[in-house]
């Protein structure tokens, strides 16, 4: 009889050690593991002491809802890998987790998993290579997590996630190239294909050719490329109005020095009496329209003071 004691008191620590590092989430598997009978599940259960959010996952009574907790009952649940937004929360991209947990979940799997967390699942298979275990949960790694961003969030907002990751050297663009690589066919990969050509782009060259076809679809001239001022080679320059343009590709504010040599340029050019603007790939790629108003605003008023 001790050594029963003895038993069933070695299973509870185990148990609420793991309910511990686990949020509050178990399983009837992981409770099989740490060697509880059904009998001991059923008892929980209808003591109240174990909540049930889908078949076969529980919350402990003794444990609040917590954001993970809702991560770990969904992949639970269904079986997925946490995903796109679900995914950047849980590796410090985002602040805050949404309501709806995204996942993707096995091609195999059948029927959909009835869940307490409401969940957004899509059917795909993940190549091994993109898929690592944090806190205990499975989750996309860091490049696909971005790359995904790039088709759930504005693209505002998922540009500046993955830019801040590359300046913060969380990430590097040749891994996104190689995880865009490996989920070509993937659905929702247009628009990251679109950020990681821009990012690999170095010579900022595809941002100069966004610009000049721009200028030409709406019949700017005047310009001339590559004009030397005050011994600063300049990407677009109006000679008879004064107006100067920099055009940067994406990740132009990478690197500190170059930060402050632009801003040290942009205020030469003012203190010469020359206007300058700045466009950023970003802007150029997306905001087409904006950035020819301004432009245009800019060459209206040195039209009017000539």
């Amino acid at each position: 009889m001790g050594e029963n004691n003895e038993g069933a008191a070695r299973v509870c620590v185990r148990v609420a050690e793991h309910l511990a590092t686990h949020d509050g989430v178990i399983t009837a598997a992981q409770a099989c593991d740490l060697r509880m009978s059904a009998g001991e599940v059923r008892g929980k259960l209808t003591a109240g002491l174990w909540i049930p959010h889908a078949r076969g996952v529980y919350l402990s009574a003794e444990h609040q809802m917590t954001d993970m907790a809702r991560i770990r009952i969904a992949v639970a649940a269904t079986g997925g890998v946490a995903d796109r937004t679900a995914a950047a929360w849980l590796l410090g991209f985002l602040p805050d987790l949404p309501d709806v947990i995204t996942l993707s979940v096995p091609r195999s799997a059948h029927g959909a998993a009835q869940c307490a967390v409401e969940t957004d699942c899509k059917r795909r298979s993940l190549p091994a290579e993109d898929v690592m275990v944090t806190r205990g949960v499975s989750v996309t790694r860091k490049a696909l997590t971005l790359l995904q961003l790039a088709s759930v969030l504005a693209i505002d907002e998922a540009i500046t996630i993955i830019d801040r990751a590359v300046q913060t050297e969380r990430i590097r663009v040749r891994e996104l190239r190689a995880s865009l690589d490996r989920n070509s066919g993937a659905h929702g990969m247009r628009q990251a294909r679109v950020l990681v050509a821009a990012a690999e782009d170095d010579s900022e060259s595809e941002a100069e050719r966004l610009f000049v076809r721009m200028l030409t679809k709406h019949r700017i001239t005047g310009w001339v490329q590559q004009q030397w001022i005050n011994g600063v080679r300049m990407d677009f320059v109006w000679p008879e109005l004064g107006i100067v343009v920099s055009v940067h590709g994406w990740m132009f504010h990478r690197r500190y020095d170059r930060w402050d040599r632009d801003l040290r340029t942009a205020n030469m050019l003012g203190l010469v009496g020359l206007l300058p603007l700045s466009f950023p790939w970003k802007r150029l790629r997306f905001e087409e329209e904006s950035v020819i108003r301004e432009l245009a605003a800019a060459i209206e008023s040195r039209e009017s003071v000539d």
